[in-house]
């Protein structure tokens, strides 16, 4: 399972342009998430001459940005993200978009794998997701829906596809051979009535599948009664995001340099620049 919540906090302004990234190669993005990072790589790839391959699992997803293909270089394909439909070392950028988190932990080497052979050397990596909420009062409601979904998966046997292990992440890229690992992460935006309504809908809907009454109870009577009191205490926000910059080592990929999340991507005025202190290295 994926989880009850339509967006997890993937937000952006589709209005402005590219900034200092050159979008001329090929940009693999694997996950088409709300559409909004793809309109404006679109955008860039149309400007720069480049080409915009765009791999999702889901159909919906490459159905919805269909109509993008007009107005610039986009390939919309449906396949696996382990096991992709592009040629070894043709890709100067990658940008996997929300799309770690389904990867089982036994798979995780294989993702990375598969991702080291579609880059070119020199190429650009930028893997864009969410991790596991803190402890913070903000998190509360993020943390319970998680525990609602854990156990709506457990009792129909499905597996959940909520966050992201960054540490185990980042061992694994380093196995494969990845380097100049970076990471930034991003405060989760808040959570609306909108979400509440849809996230308690979807919990009704996969709780009616559940055999085990007491299952079933336990969830309507006593979880999700305390998610909807915990969001009316207010200020509850969406898990936090992250953005892990890594590169395939050599010289032969063009220079594509962002951090990939829409805010940070778009034309800003000086003021509203992200303070480049917010970004570390991993050591």
């Amino acid at each position: 399972m994926q989880g009850t919540a339509g967006a997890e906090g993937e937000r952006g302004r589709s209005e402005g342009t590219w900034d200092g990234v050159d979008l001329s190669g090929l940009t693999v993005v694997l996950g088409a998430g709300t559409g909004q990072m793809i309109e404006l790589l679109n955008q860039g790839a149309a400007t720069s001459d480049g080409t915009l391959l765009v791999l999702s699992q889901p159909l919906e997803p490459l159905q919805a940005l269909a109509s993008h293909r007009e107005s610039g270089p986009l390939t919309l394909v449906r396949g696996r993200f382990r096991d992709t439909p592009v040629l070894s070392e043709t890709a100067d950028l990658v940008v996997a978009n929300g799309v770690m988190r389904q990867v089982p932990p036994a798979q995780l080497e294989r993702m990375g794998n598969e991702l080291w052979r579609m880059m070119v050397p020199g190429g650009r990596l930028r893997i864009s997701d969410i991790i596991e909420p803190s402890e913070a009062d903000y998190d509360r409601v993020w943390s319970l829906k998680n525990t609602i979904v854990r156990k709506i998966a457990s009792a129909l046997n499905q597996p959940t596809a909520l966050s992201v292990d960054i540490a185990r992440l980042v061992r694994v890229l380093r196995a494969v051979g990845f380097e100049e690992l970076g990471l930034s992460l991003f405060p989760g935006v808040p959570l609306t009535d909108a979400w509440l309504e849809e996230t308690v809908n979807a919990i009704q809907v996969a709780v009616s599948r559940i055999v085990d009454v007491h299952v079933r109870h336990g969830i309507m009577d006593g979880d999700l009664r305390r998610l909807v009191a915990a969001y009316a205490e207010g200020e509850q926000r969406a898990a936090e995001r992250f953005v892990l910059r890594a590169r395939k080592p050599g010289d032969l990929a063009l220079a594509m340099e962002a951090s990939f999340v829409e805010e940070d991507l778009v034309t800003l005025d000086d003021e509203d620049e992200e303070d480049p202190d917010d970004s570390f290295r991993v050591a």
